[in-house]
């Protein structure tokens, strides 16, 4: 199995551990608010895995619908909204064909989700993308907003796309379908060496774990990209 695809499939409480680390500055949110006002917004999150995004919006007052194709992921995420008496939707389903109303969705984010495609299709990633993409723009109102967000970068000071092909996802976001990027630092502050090393290495592997034992990283550097794009009224 995909190491990946093993994560989400098995050991979705160690992923929410890792994830719950991100964003030590609390970059993130300013920067989706940049992009549109979620404050009372309806925002349908494909891809939602633990719970990231509706956790982040938490406090916006959003009535907020959570997807993901992993049942174990929306169990860790059932779990993360009891956490924080939170009430949201959560559905099991494919982002690349989904179960909701066309129109239904003032924001539709994804997170983290859709460049698996590339390494999952490596021959045929545009289709399944576009697929994603597709469904994005299907199920938000006329006027609303596609925003996703893909990592720029796990232990690097700079942000770039960590391989060739999220770089070629990540130009045809931009030149194919007009989505704009922003960088975003949201580094992991794990609290400590030990425990920076031990979630680094079960997510990116080894050799993270060991930049990170050389540094001395309880704090590492992580980069993401957001892409907006706001649809035709």
């Amino acid at each position: 199995m995909d190491h990946f695809r093993n994560i989400y499939t098995n050991k979705a409480e160690a992923y929410h551990a890792l994830i719950a680390a991100e964003d030590a500055d609390g970059n993130l949110l300013p920067a989706l608010q940049a992009i549109a006002p979620l404050a009372g917004a309806r925002v349908l999150d494909l891809g939602s895995g633990s719970g990231r995004i509706p956790l982040l919006l938490g406090g916006l007052d959003c009535t907020i619908v959570a997807s993901d194709l992993h049942y174990a992921m929306l169990r860790e995420q059932q779990a993360q909204r009891e956490r924080v008496q939170g009430n949201w939707p959560l559905v099991q389903a494919d982002g690349r064909q989904t179960p909701f109303a066309s129109g239904w969705a003032d924001v539709v984010t994804a997170g983290w989700a859709f460049g698996h495609l590339v390494g999952w299709y490596p021959d045929a990633w545009q289709q399944q993308a576009g697929r994603a993409i597709a469904e994005m723009q299907r199920t938000a109102k006329p006027g609303g907003t596609l925003i996703i967000m893909e990592t720029l970068g796990t232990g690097v000071l700079q942000p770039a796309p960590p391989h060739a092909g999220l770089a070629a996802y990540y130009a045809w976001l931009e030149s194919e379908h007009g989505f704009v990027r922003t960088a975003v630092a949201t580094d992991y502050d794990f609290g400590s060496v030990e425990r920076a090393v031990e979630l680094c290495s079960f997510f990116f592997g080894e050799e993270m774990a060991e930049r990170v034992r050389a540094n001395s990283w309880s704090r590492v550097p992580e980069w993401t990209g957001v892409w907006g794009k706001r649809l035709r009224d």
